[in-house]
């Protein structure tokens, strides 16, 4: 048994990752090839056949917070409704708990979420040796 390319994708997509065959970004101005791809491909090629049902399971996980953090979004919009007070910090909680899938997937695979990933508006930033 191995991930299926369905399988992939949402592994991709919840670890940060790219899904396209390839992709370039610019360093020091210059187009580049992004070589971050390999370590995700090469662990899901890689991944103990034991451990894919953890793996499914965890992106099952990863795949409902995602569902509910879109399924609330028009709870961004109010603070009660009626008798019902909505919680503020739902969506922060839900990021929380997503993350800490996003890590467990990663540490099943021996491999980080992606530092670029966009999602959470960070990039690196690499101090210049002169």
């Amino acid at each position: 048994m191995s991930f299926t390319e369905a399988d992939k994708v949402k592994i991709r997509h919840h670890m940060g990752y790219l899904n396209v065959n390839e992709a370039q970004t610019f360093a020091l101005g210059v187009p580049a090839a992004l070589e971050t791809q390999y370590l995700i491909e090469g662990a899901m090629n890689r991944v103990l056949e034991s451990a894919e049902v953890q793996a499914k399971n965890i992106v099952t996980k990863m795949d409902l917070i995602e569902e509910q953090m879109t399924g609330d979004l028009e709870l961004l919009a109010v603070n009660k409704v009626g008798e019902i007070e909505i919680n503020p910090d739902e969506m922060q909680k839900l990021r929380k708990e997503y993350r800490y899938w996003q890590r467990s997937l990663g540490n099943l695979l021996g491999v980080p979420p992606n530092p670029y990933d966009q999602r959470y508006g960070s990039t690196l930033s690499v101090p210049v040796q002169h």
